[in-house]
């Protein structure tokens, strides 16, 4: 009976094993997709002396009207037919959030 117990603790921590791979494995695949639309440095200052897309700056103090007191942690411009500006925050009570802003009109669209 000792066997029994030991081979079924085995194998339910390789049945674990295989579903945290299997979903670390998916958000890797997932935030792949997402660096690919990522605009480089130049390209998002490209892009802003252009004016096809406001500065970061701009997304960056829509954010902040729109979250006071938050700290802003980064900011970065996906790409694709609708550019978008995400700017990560850290909220006053401690949310690290990705504000979604339109780059080309500031509008908010979301939050993940």
């Amino acid at each position: 009976m000792p066997f029994m117990n030991k081979r079924h603790f085995i194998t339910a921590g390789l049945a674990l094993l295989l579903s945290v791979s299997g979903a670390v494995l998916s958000m890797t695949g997932a935030h792949a997709q997402d660096m690919r639309n990522n605009y480089s440095a130049g390209q998002a200052r490209d892009a802003r002396d252009s004016g096809d897309v406001l500065p970061a700056l701009r997304a960056i103090s829509i954010v902040r009207g729109r979250y006071p007191g938050a700290e802003v942690l980064n900011a970065q411009l996906r790409g694709g037919s609708s550019p978008q500006w995400v700017v990560t925050i850290l909220t006053r009570e401690g949310r690290r959030v990705d504000v979604i802003v339109d780059a080309r009109t500031g509008q908010i669209l979301g939050e993940r």
